[in-house]
C-alpha cells in the first residue's frame, strides 16, 4: 500500500494543501485537533482519489473526520 506523506507547514491563507503527484499533504501546525483531522482527511482524499469533485472530497473528508473524532483520535502532544 502506498502511504500519503505529510508535513506541518504554514502556508499563508490555507490550512492544508495536497500534492497529488507526490502523494503528500501539508498541514498548518496551528490547527486545533478537530480541524486538523478534518483538513488532513480532506487533503488525503484529494491525493488518493484525485478524480473526485470538490463536493465529494469534502463530503467524504468530513464523514471520515467525524468518525475518527468520535472514536477518540487526537494528536499526541
Amino acid at each position: 500500500m502506498r502511504r500519503v506523506r505529510y508535513r506541518f507547514k504554514r502556508n499563508p491563507g490555507v490550512w492544508g494543501l495536497a500534492f497529488q503527484d507526490q502523494w503528500r499533504i501539508e498541514l498548518d501546525p496551528d490547527l486545533d485537533d478537530k480541524t486538523l483531522i478534518d483538513i488532513a482527511t480532506h487533503e488525503t482524499v484529494h491525493v488518493v482519489a484525485p478524480d473526485l469533485s470538490e463536493e465529494a472530497t469534502d463530503r467524504i473528508g468530513r464523514h471520515v473526520a467525524d468518525i475518527l473524532w468520535r472514536l477518540g483520535f487526537r494528536r499526541e502532544e
